[in-house]
């Protein structure tokens, strides 16, 4: 079973925006290079189809991209919840929001929360507003921590 740390939900949130920022950027500026090729050789019809080939490009990338923007907004939600249940559950305990780990990184019913050494399932109540948190046993004592 793999916990995951505060740490890890706050990072994992921003390095996919970055990546699909750069893939982007990338693009664009492939797609200005070419333009600028095309229209100072016109002529050269192979520039021309370079910069459709990279306008389609940037187009379904940006595609995906809408697509994407509109999934994550919904998990970066949930994660941010998760980060929010971490931090008031660490100062209910007195704890550092570090030590506490979760093994999701979405808030949902029925997670498994580890706190120093011991486990516990929260139980959400249906608005998220409360929760109850049960001493749990786990089967398969290996776990792994992500906390980058």
């Amino acid at each position: 079973m793999t916990f995951f740390g505060i740490n890890y939900i706050e990072n994992q949130l921003q390095l996919n925006d970055l990546i699909k920022y750069i893939v982007t950027f990338v693009l664009i500026l492939a797609l200005f290079i070419v333009s600028t090729l095309y229209w100072r050789h016109r002529i050269q019809t192979k520039y021309r189809d370079l910069s459709i080939i990279v306008l389609l490009l940037l187009l379904f990338t940006l595609g995906l991209q809408y697509s994407d923007y509109i999934q994550s907004e919904s998990r970066h939600s949930q994660s941010s919840q998760m980060v929010t249940f971490i931090e008031n559950l660490a100062k209910d305990k007195h704890l550092r929001s570090s030590d506490i780990l979760v093994n999701s990184t979405q808030l949902t019913d029925g997670i498994v929360v580890k706190i120093k050494n011991s486990y516990y399932r929260a139980n959400l109540s249906s608005d998220q507003s409360n929760y109850t948190l049960t001493k749990t046993h786990l089967m398969n004592k290996k776990i792994s921590i992500e906390d980058h």
